[in-house]
């Protein structure tokens, strides 16, 4: 059975060639577990999704081409704990297995630290309790029926004079590393819900254009992951005066996208399936779920610290 969604689902994964559509997945929770690699299930689906190669040969192959391709453009560094088979495969499927794409994918996240560093080091994951506090930003422990995990953004609960936009920005983006290591994430990829509920001047205020521009550079390709759908719901017009400057810097990645649902709570069910968005977003999920991302990045701080450092490091 195919149902309303598997046409966005070729839409979303723009697969040169033809492209099988897959059924559904039950919604389910599923621990976030940074180092199993994918089963069988999900190989297969790899393929589709991601253009992973089935041949192990070739998965070498592309491997060991990045790898020297990365060696050659920094030559002076020391980089064995950094171009691990595992970050490799990381940026090669969140490029649907295109050495060249890859790399520069690769070369855009350090390029990052070089733009944006205030932005993605305010704080380790356990000193920035004043934004976890607020709950504000999760990834939902649920991944939905394609199996993507979904990040539940409101923004317009936060209050600027509360903590300031870059630990926001850090605390989601620690987030996202620490999502990007589970082998399925990168294959199915991720969605955003943005909530705009109470969004107004003061927010419009602290987003500056750096702030934009941090932000389009990071959805439209300077992250190694697949964002395959942005929802904005209950957003009010003085946020979409602000998401015309946003657009200018969106990338064709992530630009075709963007859902605006406005306050239908109808189409973003729709979209999204209940058990995985909160109660004022018409879902059903509660405060274990909210809490259990980011009890999880706080155990693994140290692994994730250790990958904004090596990126870093190449920035210098």
């Amino acid at each position: 059975s195919v149902n309303r969604s598997s046409d966005c689902l070729i839409h979303f994964y723009k697969r040169k060639g033809p492209s099988r559509v897959m059924d559904p997945l039950p919604v389910r929770t599923e621990q976030f577990t940074l180092e199993d690699d994918i089963d069988d299930e999900w190989a297969v689906r790899a393929e589709t999704i991601v253009n992973e190669p089935s041949d192990e040969e070739e998965v070498k192959a592309k491997v060991e081409d990045a790898r020297r391709k990365l060696n050659e453009r920094y030559p002076d560094a020391n980089t064995e704990d950094i171009f691990t088979e595992k970050n490799i495969i990381k940026y090669l499927r969140s490029a649907n297995w295109n050495v060249v794409d890859a790399m520069d994918m690769f070369l855009t996240s350090v390029q990052q630290f070089k733009d944006f560093l205030p932005f993605i080091t305010a704080g380790s994951p356990s000193q920035l309790e004043k934004v976890w506090s607020k709950k504000i930003v999760w990834v939902s422990p649920k991944r939905d029926q394609w199996g993507r995990r979904v990040i539940i953004f409101r923004l317009g609960q936060w209050n600027p004079s509360d903590f300031s936009v870059q630990q926001l920005y850090t605390a989601t983006f620690s987030l996202l590393q620490m999502i990007s290591l589970e082998a399925v994430t990168q294959v199915a990829g991720t969605v955003f819900v943005a909530d705009l509920q109470g969004f107004g001047f003061k927010h419009l205020k602290a987003l500056g254009v750096e702030e934009l521009k941090c932000l389009g550079s990071f959805l439209s390709g300077g992250f190694p992951m697949w964002f395959r759908k942005l929802h904005i719901v209950n957003n009010p017009r003085l946020f979409n005066m602000l998401y015309t400057i946003l657009k200018g810097f969106l990338g064709p990645r992530i630009k075709d996208n963007v859902q605006f649902h406005g306050y239908q709570l109808p189409t973003l069910l729709e979209a999204v399936p209940a058990e995985i968005l909160p109660k004022d977003l018409g879902g059903q999920s509660n405060d274990a779920d909210i809490d259990l991302s980011v009890e999880t990045l706080k155990k693994n701080e140290v692994r994730i610290l250790a990958i904004m450092e090596q990126l870093k490091y190449l920035s210098l």
